[in-house]
């Protein structure tokens, strides 16, 4: 199939810049046939409210397909996996199935940053522009200004410079140094600290700084950190965007229509530090789980690291977002979103629960800025809460 990236889609990309925490779609070939959800029958209260709540979305949304997974403390998990993974080939959806995650790499790159924390490698308080020659305002910007978006960094994937190479070959190769640059040619938007402003280059330039500390590439200290003390064997931090099968084709879905268009791969480097990770349902249950409750730092520094929490006032729908972690009621956790696929996984410490939730869709049309997994948390998280 040959991707369309010509003008016809370019406005898709144009409206991205004003997404968060990543891109809108842009379009190729497509099925036009909305994809129909039919729950099996089921017994139990609460696993008859998870298959109304995925019904719902599919109902609502008319999503291809969708992976989602709730652990609760005392009771056995419940995954399941629901719809197509390719319309075109009627390919149902695998439980198994690895998902780029998009912005949920956030929170892994400030959990990162908080163990160095930890180790007494640096301080949260340290400013960038000791480990990183050239960032505007580096002698005033924390790197805890960084890890919760108050940094004031304009958002390098927003510029027109960005979009348009990224729009010419989605599968070109970055290093973060090039996507900084492209952030630091324009004016900070306010001083670090003074307001909230999602932005991705805030966790590219995380990475940059721990790789700079831990003298290795990001990809193995993420290894070495995170992804094998917690036995994460479908996570990885990828170079190139092929990934371990079974991966689900990515779609932008109209919502009111249920037409659904190809979505082009893309390179993880676009991403860095921000959204290059890849992982499956069982794994990111874990990393609610290890995120929600601060398994992989000290009870302080998870409790410093919710207590910097801020009022939001764009990118994601969180309700407060502190050091790489996001609060939607009183859930904890963080959500991804970009290019043909959505991911959540949260997790409520009083309650021991834990909802993980995977989309192969991004919206079209009116609706682009809505999150289909967020979307579909909420409703998951609902039954958790009520019954």
């Amino acid at each position: 199939m040959t991707l369309d990236l010509s003008r016809r889609h370019l406005g898709r990309w144009a409206g991205a810049a004003a997404l968060a925490p990543w891109l809108a779609s842009c379009g190729g070939g497509g099925s036009s046939d909305p994809v129909v959800f039919v729950p099996p029958a089921t017994a139990g209260t609460r696993e008859a409210g998870y298959l109304k709540a995925v019904e719902s979305i599919f109902a609502d949304y008319r999503v291809p397909g969708a992976l989602a997974g709730v652990r609760v403390a005392g009771e056995a998990p419940w995954t399941r996996a629901f719809g197509m993974a390719d319309v075109a080939s009627a390919t149902p959806m695998a439980l198994n199935s690895t998902f780029p995650v998009r912005s949920v790499t956030k929170s892994f790159t400030a959990t990162l940053l908080l163990q160095l924390v930890q180790l007494g490698a640096l301080g949260l308080d340290d400013k960038v522009g000791r480990y990183i020659a050239g960032v505007p305002n580096g002698d005033l910007i924390g790197l805890a200004d960084l890890a919760g978006n108050q940094s004031g960094l304009a958002d390098y994937s927003a510029q027109p410079a960005f979009l348009e190479a990224f729009v010419e070959d989605t599968l070109r190769v970055w290093t973060p140094q090039q996507l900084v640059a492209i952030a630091f040619a324009v004016p900070p938007l306010f001083l670090p600290g003074e307001q909230y402003q999602y932005s991705n280059t805030n966790t590219v330039l995380l990475g940059m700084v721990i790789e700079a500390v831990m003298r290795q590439p990001l990809g193995e200290v993420l290894a070495a950190q995170i992804f094998r003390p917690l036995a994460l064997s479908g996570t990885s931090y990828p170079s190139t965007p092929g990934l371990p099968p079974p991966t689900p084709t990515p779609y932008a879905v109209d919502i009111a229509t249920g037409a659904v268009d190809d979505q082009p791969p893309i390179s993880p480097t676009s991403l860095a530090g921000s959204g290059a990770i890849a992982s499956t349902l069982a794994d990111l249950l874990v990393w609610g789980d290890a995120l929600g409750t601060g398994s992989l730092l000290t009870p302080a520094l998870q409790a410093t690291r919710k207590s910097r929490a801020r009022a939001v006032t764009n990118g994601p729908e969180y309700d407060n977002y502190s050091l790489g972690i996001g609060q939607i009621g009183n859930w904890w956790g963080h959500t991804g979103s970009g290019v043909g696929f959505q991911v959540a996984t949260m997790n409520l410490v009083s309650r021991s629960a834990t909802v993980s939730v995977m989309v192969n869709a991004t919206p079209d049309g009116s609706r682009r800025d809505f999150n289909l997994a967020q979307e579909l948390f909420e409703r998951l998280a609902a039954v958790v809460e009520s019954t």
